[in-house]
C-alpha cells in the first residue's frame, strides 16, 4: 500500500475544514489501514471506529469505518504505515427491455461453447457481483454456496446473498445456466457457482467489500473469479488483493468498463486480471466498450439473453455480459486440462482466441474473441 500518511493528514484536514465550512461534515469515513505487523484493532476501537473487514489476502490491512475527526489520531500511531480511502465499484451493464425466451443465446453460440466436448464439470466459478438468485430453476442445481458482504443498516447478514438487483444472476446464467429444457444454456453448464454479494440493490458497492468477496472466493476453492464490475479508482489495497489472489492460483476475469472508449477500469486494468471488452453479433467492438492496451480478450456483450432475478430472463448489454463468456470458457479449459496453472489457462485462452481487427493483439479486442471449440 502507498505510504500516504503525511499527504492523508493534510488532505483530511483540508477535507474536514471544507466539509465543516459547508455545514455537511460526514460523521464517518471508510478507509484501508496498513500496519507494520498485525493490525491494531484496539486502536481502531479506541478511535470510535469499527473494523469492516480483515483479509486473508492482505494480512496487514484492514478496512475500517472511523469518525473523520479521529482519523488523524490513528495516523499518528507508529504502527500505521499506510492509509487509503475506500472507493466505489459499479456493475458494468447497460439495461435493455426483457426478452424471455428458451434458446441458445447468440453469445454462447458465437464463442462455440456448444461445440465443446466439455461442460465445466468440477470447476468452481465465483461470481463477485450483486448475488445470484438462489432459487432460479436454470441455476439452482449448479449453485454450491454464497456469502453476502453488503451492509444493511449497521449490520451484515452473510446469508443474504440472494440477488436483489438481477445483474449477478444474469452473469451467472451466461457462465453456467443448466443445459435442460427451459430458459437458456450457459457456456459451462456443469460448472459450480459461488456467489459473493458485494454490490447492493442499485449495483454499487465499496472496494473493501469487493476484496472481501475475492477473499471468500479464494478460500472456498474457486478456480475462476468473475468480476463484471469496475471502478475508476486505483486503490493500492485492491491492487494488492487481486495480485495475491492471482498468486494463489486463481484466474481473475473482469469487465473493461462501459465508458464508450474510455480507459479500462479497475480491476480489469491490473496485470493480474484478464480484461474483457465487448463485441456485437457482427464481431464489431461494442460502441460502449472501454478499450486500451490492458484489453486481453473480447467476448459478446450486446443484447445478451440470460437468467435474471425472480426466476426470470432478461436481455442486457455491457462488458459485464462479455466477462462471463470468458469466465465460462476458462472453466471449460480447466475441465479439459485440470493440471494447468492459472497462467497456463490464461495463455491457452490467448492462443486459441479468434483474432479480430488488426493482426495480433490490439487495444480493441486484445488477443481476439474467446473461443471454446479449440480447447477440445
Amino acid at each position: 500500500m502507498k505510504k500516504l500518511i503525511v499527504l492523508m493528514m493534510i488532505s483530511l484536514l483540508v477535507f474536514s475544514a471544507l466539509a465543516a465550512a459547508a455545514g455537511n461534515q460526514p460523521e464517518k469515513v471508510r478507509v484501508f489501514l496498513e500496519f507494520k505487523g498485525k493490525p491494531d484493532v484496539g486502536a481502531v476501537h479506541l478511535a470510535g471506529g469499527k473494523v469492516l473487514h480483515s483479509y486473508t489476502l492482505l494480512e496487514n490491512v484492514v478496512a475500517v469505518e472511523v469518525p473523520v475527526n479521529a482519523l488523524n489520531g490513528l495516523l499518528k500511531n507508529p504502527n500505521v504505515v499506510g492509509v487509503e480511502f475506500d472507493a466505489l465499484a459499479h456493475a458494468s451493464a447497460k439495461p435493455a427491455p426483457s426478452q424471455p425466451a428458451q434458446k441458445l443465446p447468440w453469445g454462447v453460440d458465437r464463442v462455440d461453447a456448444d461445440l465443446s466436448n466439455h461442460t465445466g464439470a468440477g470447476v468452481k466459478v465465483c461470481v463477485v457481483d450483486t448475488g445470484i438468485d438462489k432459487d432460479h430453476p436454470d441455476l439452482q442445481a449448479n449453485i454450491v454456496g454464497g456469502r453476502n458482504f453488503v451492509t444493511k443498516g449497521a449490520t451484515v447478514d452473510p446469508t443474504k446473498w440472494d440477488d436483489d438487483n438481477g445483474h449477478g444472476t444474469h452473469v451467472a446464467g451466461t457462465i453456467a445456466a443448466v443445459d435442460n429444457t427451459i430458459g437458456v444454456v450457459g457456456v459451462a453448464p456443469s460448472a459450480s457457482l459461488l456467489a459473493a454479494k458485494v454490490l447492493n440493490r442499485q449495483g454499487s458497492g465499496y472496494l473493501s467489500d469487493v476484496i472481501a468477496g475475492i477473499d471468500y472466493c479464494v478460500q472456498n476453492g474457486a478456480k475462476v473469479v468473475s468480476m463484471s464490475l469496475g471502478s475508476s479508482s486505483d486503490v493500492q489495497a485492491f491492487h494488492d488483493a487481486v495480485d495475491a489472489a492471482y498468486a494463489s492460483g486463481v484466474l481473475l476475469v473482469a469487465a473493461a468498463g462501459n465508458d464508450y472508449g474510455g480507459a479500462v477500469s479497475y480491476p480489469a486494468a491490473y496485470d493480474s486480471v484478464v480484461a474483457v471488452s465487448a463485441t456485437d453479433s457482427a464481431d464489431n467492438p461494442a460502441s460502449f466498450s472501454n478499450v486500451g492496451p490492458e484489453v486481453e480478450l473480447a467476448a459478446p456483450g450486446v443484447s445478451i439473453l440470460s437468467t435474471y432475478k425472480g426466476g426470470g430472463y432478461a436481455t442486457l448489454s455491457g462488458t459485464s455480459m462479455a466477462t462471463p463468456h470468458v469466465s465460462g470458457v476458462a472453466a471449460l479449459a480447466w475441465e479439459a486440462n485440470p493440471l494447468l496453472t492459472n497462467a497456463e489457462v490464461r495463455a491457452l485462452l490467448q492462443s486459441t482466441a479468434d483474432d479480430l481487427g488488426a493482426v495480433g493483439k490490439d487495444n480493441l479486442f486484445g488477443y481476439g474473441l474467446v473461443d471454446a471449440e479449440l480447447l477440445n
